[in-house]
């Protein structure tokens, strides 16, 4: 083991020992929102006598921040976790600058279920600042920036166990008037940042009404996945707007402020977006009004949003009026995707450092089987890997049958 990745474990370590009041083992994780339903399930599944200390929402599973406590093989531990992004996560545990490697998670005076976010709160005793033990991704590090030397810092090579499949939903908003996404339309809704309607009706009438592109930010597992699948890949550059929404009417648009997240920029107005696929499901049943469909033309007569979610978004998009889609004229499944004619999804994974030992690594391999074999189905939007009878090497590669 290099030196500093010894004094980051080590450190890291003591962190975990140093932030409880007892002598509970600290267990720190953080990854991905979409990872968070079928992670949180699964500390619940794997600990003795599990109590949710501590959240941000009401729920554990629906909580981005949170403190679990109970016991595991015997020692009791405490759980913290922050889904902060699929690839935010990846970096942290991948890094070997000390600074990068801090999260925030809820401090250890936290209870109850409606605590201030750590990201977004100003009030330095409402979170603390560790390194994660370990990580959740909806993506392979090699997705990611965070491989090899980038940006002057090395990141080590992160052990990967692939726990599973979530599959995307393209919806669109409500009222619309169309049921199917094509690749072709997809990429140039995206990297256009507007397309008129009449390319998914076929109809001359649809020519002046407008569809708008809507979407996540530059850390999130379900963008990258998403973009790898219609074929612009990864690092595409693209415009998703920005709605303001006032009692369920989208009463003005722009495209998406340029802003920093996990420290790296989005450079360009339009090429960031919600920091979870629940906001976008938000956003997409809101109607437009004509001062948000008319940008761009002011002659336009209707509007609408595309965006892409979990089937668990999905569904509360839908059950608001929103209109889910089928991809290349497949509608969505859970048998379509286990069988390859529907291939929007993206694999689960834990990952950590491989000098990771002991407890902590006992506990995440531990996590990864239980996600693995328990993953939540839809509609919370999780395949178990059993039932998968295709296989894919990385984000929107193609798609192979395991038996042929």
């Amino acid at each position: 083991m290099n030196s500093i990745k010894h004094l980051l474990l080590v450190g890291a370590s003591a962190l975990a020992l140093a932030d409880s009041a007892s002598a509970d083992t600290v267990i720190h994780i953080a990854g991905s929102n979409g990872d968070r339903a079928a992670t949180t399930q699964a500390i619940l599944n794997l600990l003795t006598s599990p109590v949710y200390k501590a959240g941000i929402a009401g729920s554990a599973t629906a909580s981005n921040f949170s403190i679990i406590t109970g016991s595991f093989n015997g020692t009791s531990v405490i759980v913290k976790t922050a889904f902060i992004g699929a690839t935010g996560g990846i970096k942290a545990v991948a890094s070997t600058n000390a600074s990068e490697k801090l999260v925030r998670f809820l401090p250890d005076n936290a209870t109850g279920t409606s605590n201030p976010n750590p990201l977004t709160t100003t009030d330095p005793t409402k979170y603390e600042t560790s390194a994660p033990d370990f990580g959740v991704s909806t993506n392979f590090q090699s997705t990611s920036p965070y491989q090899d030397t980038y940006n002057g810092v090395f990141y080590t090579t992160l052990t990967d166990t692939i726990t599973g499949v979530v599959p995307l939903n393209f919806v669109a908003s409500k009222n619309f008037p169309g049921d199917n996404l094509t690749t072709s339309n997809a990429q140039a809704l995206y990297l256009r940042g507007a397309v008129p309607l009449a390319f998914f009706t076929g109809s001359s009438a649809d020519r002046n009404k407008t569809v708008f592109a809507i979407g996540r930010n530059t850390d999130a597992g379900q963008r990258y996945g998403a973009f790898a699948e219609i074929g612009i890949g990864v690092n595409a550059v693209v415009k998703q707007y920005q709605p303001t929404i006032s009692s369920g009417v989208v009463t003005s648009h722009v495209l998406w402020p340029v802003e920093t997240v996990s420290g790296v920029s989005s450079q360009f107005a339009g090429n960031s977006g919600y920091s979870s696929g629940a906001l976008v499901a938000t956003a997409l049943t809101a109607t437009l009004s004509s001062t948000a469909y008319q940008v761009g033309n002011p002659s336009a007569t209707a509007g609408y949003y595309v965006g892409y979610v979990t089937p668990s978004d999905a569904t509360t998009a839908v059950a608001g009026g929103a209109v889910l889609l089928k991809w290349n004229g497949v509608p969505y499944s859970s048998t379509a995707v286990a069988e390859g004619q529907y291939t929007a999804w993206l694999y689960t994974h834990v990952l950590y450092d491989p000098d990771l030992t002991g407890f902590v690594k006992d506990f995440a391999d531990a996590l990864a089987t239980e996600v693995s074999n328990n993953t939540i189905v839809s509609p919370g939007g999780g395949l178990q890997l059993s039932t998968l009878q295709v296989r894919r090497n990385s984000e929107g590669a193609l798609i192979t049958a395991k038996y042929f």
